[in-house]
């Protein structure tokens, strides 16, 4: 927190300079440091647009090239979703040209309108985010016991994997270097064609660590596998490549102390922060997942309890039937049925899981993929719960949120986007037609204004400080606040998420700007198309991505 408000210092100092500076840049000319500011607010809106446009043509072709590498088949219409998405944007571009030799100023009311109602949505999502996230804070400060006083239970930790012989040697040792000692280790090979079960049988040592092997099936069978001769009452899932805390376990299991509680979700951190695109990607952790996480687990409504690491109750799991094969996202789907038993879902903050995140954007692209289009027909499978007075908070807040989160947001904040980028760069919009000029000197015409003021200038002896009014009041500056709003939010959400991680680095914070502008636009795009394929129920198949055990805790 210490270094948070240092950050915020360094910022305002930076800011009260900035203005000093112009000050006497300017020799404490009021009226051309008004101009001055007006006019950096457009260049500073201007080069972040083209970062989010550079980011959306790039995508666009890079996407479809990516998409054909993947085991997922594409149908016989091709790329339709790219097509579907790009007819969008040719038709905001027509709209607005017709909507500006019509009449300009029905272009600016509905301009005005959508993104009024995007910073409401944005604010009003992140308001609720944080508070929930805040208010969970607080219960964990009150409920830091350790949870079982008398025992230590025994937990059953399961290894579902498939062709991991690079990363599981590393995934066993930290679990045999796990303070926790009541515990038995079962590794599940799925049919491997590598060395992975050669490197597994090296490890098997009586009780402590078992050695499964089976055909392939795919993961939610080989976890059943495991769950199926666990001893464990409970019992914990990690993937093949995930390194615990030596803490972990400990942490996970004390929230069973309640009953009702079935299933704890833990803290999932990127393990190989080696460039750009795994660090963009640990702030995404932070602030996409677990900030979300967080914000649902004060209502004991997590909604994914994260393959990585995944505490549950064995007998609970038994009850609902163990994992099913009919989704792309099994964790996602065990959770919504333990919800839907009756049962509680907390997340812990402290219970550390460090994964390989993806080093290439064409490994993530197929990592989001399986994501994306598992998630929604994890929706689709539950659909019945949403608004459902039936399940509780599940059915009237948490489903409805998720699939505002999930779904709804997403597409509308894309179509704001497109529609500024649109609006800003169509050489025919009248927000490019005129432009702040420093030094004075009467636009042509100014948008907002009717046609029979149009070019009259300003009357006599108006001075320098008329003419900044003036740009105060006829340019458009809705739509510059509202991208600098944007991104000042995005960022502030960032600092307050990454604070809240006591372990987090705060040197993530340097990537926001470039994680709001840019990075999380390609992930939007790659949910969109993934969410049209499951739509028009293109075929599908698991996305694996290689890991090279290069995670470290």
């Amino acid at each position: 927190m210490k270094r948070i408000l240092a950050l915020t210092g360094f910022f305002v100092a930076v800011v009260f300079l900035t203005i000093s500076v112009s000050l006497v840049f300017l020799s404490i000319n009021l009226e051309s440091m008004l101009v001055f500011f007006n006019q950096l607010g457009y260049i500073v809106t201007y080069i972040s647009l083209l970062i989010c446009l550079f980011t959306v043509i790039a995508t666009f072709i890079w996407y479809p090239r990516v998409r054909k590498k993947f085991s997922s088949p594409i149908r016989h219409s091709g790329l339709s979703v790219v097509k579907l998405i790009l007819g969008t944007t040719i038709l905001i571009i027509v709209v607005q040209i017709c909507a500006v030799f019509l009449y300009a100023d029905f272009l600016y009311q509905i301009s005005f309108y959508l993104f009024f109602v995007s910073l409401v949505m944005f604010t009003i999502r992140n308001l609720v985010t944080i508070g929930g996230a805040y208010l969970h804070k607080r219960r964990e400060r009150k409920d830091s016991g350790s949870g079982f006083t008398d025992k230590t239970p025994l937990v059953t930790v399961i290894i579902p994997a498939y062709n991991e012989e690079k990363a599981i040697g590393k995934t066993v040792d930290a679990l045999l270097s796990l303070s926790y000692a009541n515990k038995e280790i079962i590794v599940v090979d799925d049919g491997s064609t590598d060395r992975t079960l050669e490197v597994a049988r090296s490890y098997a040592k009586g009780d402590l660590v078992k050695v499964l092997t089976k055909p392939n099936g795919g993961k939610w069978d080989a976890l059943n596998t495991g769950i199926e001769v666990a001893k464990g009452e409970f019992i914990v899932c990690i993937d093949a490549d995930t390194l615990l805390d030596p803490n972990a376990i400990q942490h996970l299991i004390k929230h069973f102390k309640d009953p009702k509680i079935a299933a704890v979700a833990g803290n999932v951190k990127v393990g190989n922060r080696r460039g750009i695109l795994t660090k963009l990607q640990a702030l995404e952790y932070v602030v996409g997942i677990n900030l979300h996480r967080r914000s649902e687990a004060y209502l004991q409504n997590v909604t994914v309890v994260p393959g990585p690491i995944g505490a549950f109750r064995a007998s609970v799991l038994k009850e609902i039937g163990l994992f099913e094969g009919d989704t792309f996202a099994e964790d996602a789907d065990i959770t919504f049925r333990i919800l839907r038993a009756g049962y509680k879902t907390v997340f812990e903050a402290r219970a550390f899981g460090y994964t390989e995140a993806p080093t290439s954007m064409t490994s993530l692209a197929k990592q989001r993929y399986r994501w994306y289009r598992g998630s929604l027909q994890v929706l689709s499978k539950h659909k019945d719960m949403a608004f459902n007075t039936k399940y509780g908070r599940t059915g009237t807040f948490v489903m409805p949120w998720r699939i505002f989160n999930g779904i709804i947001y997403p597409w509308f904040m894309f179509f704001t986007l497109m529609w500024l980028l649109v609006f800003c760069f169509n050489p025919i919009s009248p927000y490019t037609v005129y432009q702040p000029r420093i030094g004075g000197g009467p636009p042509e015409w100014a948008p907002g204004q009717s046609s029979s003021n149009r070019g009259s200038g300003p009357p006599n002896g108006t001075t320098q400080v008329g003419i900044a009014i003036d740009f105060f009041q006829t340019i458009p500056y809705i739509y510059v606040f509202w991208f600098l709003a944007f991104i000042i939010l995005e960022v502030a959400v960032a600092a307050y998420a990454v604070s809240l991680d006591f372990k987090e680095k705060k040197s993530l914070l340097l990537y926001a700007v470039f994680h709001r502008l840019s990075f999380l636009y390609i992930l939007d795009i790659i949910r969109m198309l993934s969410q049209l394929e499951e739509a028009f129920h293109y075929p599908m198949k698991w996305e694996k991505m290689e890991h090279h055990g290069t995670a470290t805790i």
